[in-house]
């Protein structure tokens, strides 16, 4: 497969909306006079408003303006996708509506490509949808829908969606997992790095339709080929909601289990890890007033919403200052084991992993593996000689922007794996968070991985976590404590602002540092 373009943002003049002073000029203007404010104050008090205020003014200078003209159709997509906010979402459904118009945009081009005799890379493309909101056990019972009925899916239905793309290479390359969002919340990084990737695929056959193909060499005529399956939104319902967990409270990286470790798993001690210890801080007990219909507040008298706020502030500042006790005591990496291990207990708690039955989501993506694209890894059934690396992505972990990449050593260890590896590492260590270890560290005894052995198993399977930084660990944990303790209190995500904030920075400069390492382990993957 040929590179895809560059950035649109290198190759093309950037329409950035005339309110989005975001130039050198604006930002050097904007620093001098904080400067010089700074120094005109005397007193501490007035130093602190001031860099209170340039703090605000930058976040909101930094921050993506909500209207940018990214049209799906073809014609917008060619000539309208000038700035790299198109391939950010504010919505699930937005990211759902990129993703599968692109992947329909690519199947045109296709037929295209074969009414005028042109030869392109893309030799095929199918898409699938898995609607999980079922009862179902079995994943064949799953409303799964072919790619023509694709558009008319209610956009508030909660859908895992795949693509499947078949391309043509001149030698041997390894087999593409890219999955996005089984932290739903953490899944609009992801949904980006697929649109920008299915958005540049198709430029890129745009310009090849304007000559008519490529030359088809005898590099090209050799009958090999390559399959690239994008997963997005593995947890629709979390990403929907801004929540990590899904709509049965299930964390998904921690419900795949092995059948024949999950009832040593469920039935361990649940305070195995300290869990329980924990328990009193990582879920605090609140007890609402009784809600008078559905999710809408009973009436409260001004003093009662006073009274209820300053409650909440006590609570979070509770929370916090046993946060951080736990870790002066324990220390990090051990308080970080205690709360990241997870627990198959309480139902209503972080980090639940389920009672050991798979969640729908899971069974899609077995299915969209194993039988859409053919590889056939969790049967056993794999060819001898296929190689598949899965890149998951997430966000919340490590230095702010910068990324890890988590890979599980007896996997590093296999020969067969050992030059794909040094590849893909090749040029970017430099540009990953310089702290992995400390990422890393507190997951030893953590199992469930939606891409671990059980459904990318070794050796035919090499699995990536590809983890960006976003804010400090105490911060993120906080926001999904008080996210969790509102959702299973009121029903709904009352803090879901919380964990929106702590998993998906809205700055521009995280944003564009971010898309451009998750794209970076994308094209080098596709190196291989």
């Amino acid at each position: 497969m040929g590179t895809p373009k560059a950035l649109l943002a290198a190759a093309r003049s950037q329409k950035i909306p005339q309110d989005h002073p975001t130039t050198t000029t604006t930002r050097t203007i904007l620093q001098s006079v904080i400067a010089a404010s700074t120094i005109a104050m005397l007193s501490l008090r007035h130093i602190f408003a001031v860099a209170a205020i340039a703090h605000i003014t930058w976040i909101w200078i930094d921050s993506p303006k909500p209207v940018y003209f990214c049209p799906l159709n073809r014609e917008g997509l060619t000539n309208d996708w000038t700035d790299e906010n198109c391939y950010w979402s504010t919505s699930y459904a937005e990211a759902r509506e990129k993703f599968v118009s692109l992947g329909n945009r690519l199947r045109e081009q296709l037929i295209l490509s074969q009414d005028e005799n042109a030869f392109l890379d893309l030799l095929d493309v199918q898409s699938i949808t898995y609607d999980i909101a079922t009862d179902s056990e079995d994943y064949k019972s799953l409303q799964v829908i072919d790619a023509s009925t694709l558009q008319t899916i209610s956009p508030e239905r909660d859908t895992v969606d795949a693509i499947l793309l078949t391309m043509r290479v001149p030698d041997d390359h390894v087999d593409i997992i890219h999955s996005s969002g089984t932290h739903g919340v953490e899944g609009y990084l992801g949904s980006a790095v697929q649109i920008r990737f299915l958005h540049e695929l198709f430029l890129q056959n745009e310009a090849l339709l304007e000559h008519k193909g490529r030359e088809n060499t005898s590099e090209y005529r050799n009958g090999k080929v390559r399959k690239i399956l994008l997963i997005h939104a593995v947890n629709p319902f979390g990403m929907r909601h801004h929540r990590r967990t899904n709509e049965n409270n299930v964390d998904l990286n921690r419900n795949v289990l092995a059948p024949d470790k999950i009832k040593s798993v469920i039935e361990r001690d649940p305070n195995y890890f300290g869990y329980v210890d924990l328990d009193p801080v990582l879920n605090p007990i609140y007890n609402p007033a009784p809600r008078q219909s559905g999710n809408d507040l009973p009436e409260q008298s001004s003093y009662d919403t006073i009274h209820t706020f300053m409650k909440e502030v006590g609570s979070i500042a509770s929370v916090i200052a046993s946060i951080v006790k736990i870790i002066a005591s324990k220390g990090y990496s051990n308080a970080k084991r205690t709360i990241v291990s997870a627990q198959y207990h309480k139902k209503a708690g972080v980090f639940y992993g389920g009672n050991g039955r798979w969640e729908n989501s899971v069974l899609a993506v077995q299915h969209a593996i194993d039988e859409f694209a053919g590889f056939s890894l969790s049967s056993g059934d794999a060819d001898a000689q296929s190689k598949v690396l899965w890149i998951d992505v997430h966000t919340g972990l490590g230095k702010y922007g910068s990324y890890t990449s988590l890979i599980k050593k007896e996997v590093t260890d296999n020969n067969l794996w050992t030059s794909q590896l040094n590849t893909l590492v090749a040029g970017l260590e430099e540009k990953q968070a310089s702290n992995s270890k400390a990422v890393s560290s507190g997951y030893e005894q953590t199992v469930g991985f939606i891409n671990g052995d059980v459904l990318c198993p070794p050796p035919a399977c090499f699995a990536v976590s590809q983890e960006f930084g976003t804010r400090p660990g105490v911060a993120v944990i906080l926001s999904l404590v008080l996210e969790n303790k509102g959702f299973n209190s009121w029903g709904k995500s009352e803090y879901a602002y919380l964990t929106s904030n702590a998993f998906q920075p809205q700055r521009l400069s995280w944003r564009r540092i971010t898309l451009r390492g998750g794209s970076e382990m994308l094209l080098a993957a596709l190196k291989f």
